[in-house]
Order: C-alpha cells, then sequence, then structure tokens
C-alpha cells in the first residue's frame, strides 16, 4: 500500500469517528441555549392577552382567558358556566369563585409563579434545572427546592424558537394542575386596577 493511499485511509478513519463526536458535543448544549432563549423571550414578553385551557387533578377542563402585565400580575377569567376569577399579584393569589361571592387569598412567595411572566423572572433563582428537548418542543422543570417537587413548575414551550405552550404546577400539597395557552397576543395598556378582586 502506498504512503498516500495509507494516509488518506487514515483521514476518511479520523473524520468518521471524529464528526460524530462534534456533532454530539454541539447538540449537547442546545438545550442550555434555548433555555436561555426561553428565559429571555418570557422576561420579554410584556403585557400579553390569550387563552387557556386548565386541567386540574381531578381531570377536569376549564376554558378561560388571561391577561398579564409584564410584571407578575396574571389574572385569569374562566368562561361561563364557571364565575371563577384567579389573580396572582404582588406575592399573593386571589380566588373569586362566584361574582358576588368572597375572596379567598393565598401566599405563594415561595412558589414558582410568583415572578414568572416578570422581569424578576430568572431561571438562576431555582434549585434544579432540567432541561429536555422532544422534536419541536422543549420542557423546563423547575424546582424551589431541588429535593421535592413540591412548589415546581414544568414550563413547555416551542422548540427552536420559543414561545410558550403550557404549564404543569405542582403546588405546596403536591397537587398538579395543567394549563396550555394559545392565542398569546401583545396589548399595550390596562390600569393597575384590573389586577385587583374585590
Amino acid at each position: 500500500m502506498s504512503y498516500k493511499k495509507k494516509n488518506f485511509i487514515l483521514l476518511v478513519i479520523f473524520f468518521i469517528l471524529t464528526f460524530p463526536n462534534v456533532a454530539r458535543a454541539e447538540n449537547s448544549t442546545e438545550p442550555n441555549k434555548w433555555a436561555k432563549s426561553f428565559e429571555s423571550y418570557l422576561f420579554n414578553l410584556g403585557p400579553v392577552t390569550g387563552k387557556f385551557s386548565q386541567l386540574d387533578k381531578f381531570g377536569k377542563l376549564s376554558k378561560g382567558k388571561f391577561w398579564s402585565n409584564g410584571k407578575g400580575s396574571i389574572k385569569f377569567s374562566y368562561l361561563p358556566e364557571s364565575e371563577l376569577i384567579i389573580i396572582i399579584n404582588d406575592g399573593l393569589i386571589s380566588v373569586k369563585e362566584r361574582e358576588n361571592g368572597a375572596v379567598n387569598q393565598y401566599s405563594i412567595k415561595d412558589s414558582p409563579i410568583s415572578n414568572l411572566l416578570s422581569k424578576s423572572f430568572s431561571l438562576d433563582s431555582f434549585a434544579l434545572k432540567k432541561i429536555s428537548i422532544e422534536g419541536n418542543i422543549g420542557t423546563i422543570e423547575l424546582r424551589t427546592k431541588e429535593s421535592s417537587k413540591r412548589n415546581s413548575i414544568y414550563l413547555t414551550g416551542d422548540y427552536p424558537k420559543p414561545k410558550l405552550r403550557q404549564w404543569k404546577l405542582i403546588d405546596a400539597q403536591n397537587n398538579e394542575t395543567l394549563v396550555f395557552f394559545s392565542k398569546i397576543s401583545r396589548f399595550d395598556f390596562l390600569d393597575e386596577n384590573f389586577f385587583n378582586i374585590n
């Protein structure tokens, strides 16, 4: 075998063995890049409105409309026949089940949804960050405590260009709530009183 031919064969073997490894090394960074772009997307989302569908722990499906002011305040208004309104604002979640009913409030300062759609949202503020990508969908698991799934959230969005599609919240009582988002669009202005509940 000639010297040139031997070198050519060795070069081919080198490329076969090396390029797949390089590809895997590059691909291994993609989830982290996507997670950072998703974080930036949520950070810069601003005031938005859209539709949602919610699946609770009993399998009951509810639908409605939501608004976010981009500062951490979110309002969920459920479609009839339900009169339910839920507002996340200033570290509290306020729940009003009937138009003339009482308002129940609970602290969510330890919950991952307290700053979710706001300028205060940061992946680095969570104890555990698991990222998975399947096809054109990516999911980030965020925990407030690394050893427990309580008070954690799974954020799911489009890949590679992030767009919020759903979240699954696991609360302090280990109850799961799944919320799907659609027809998200920006708006210019909402009075801050819109996120108050009486």
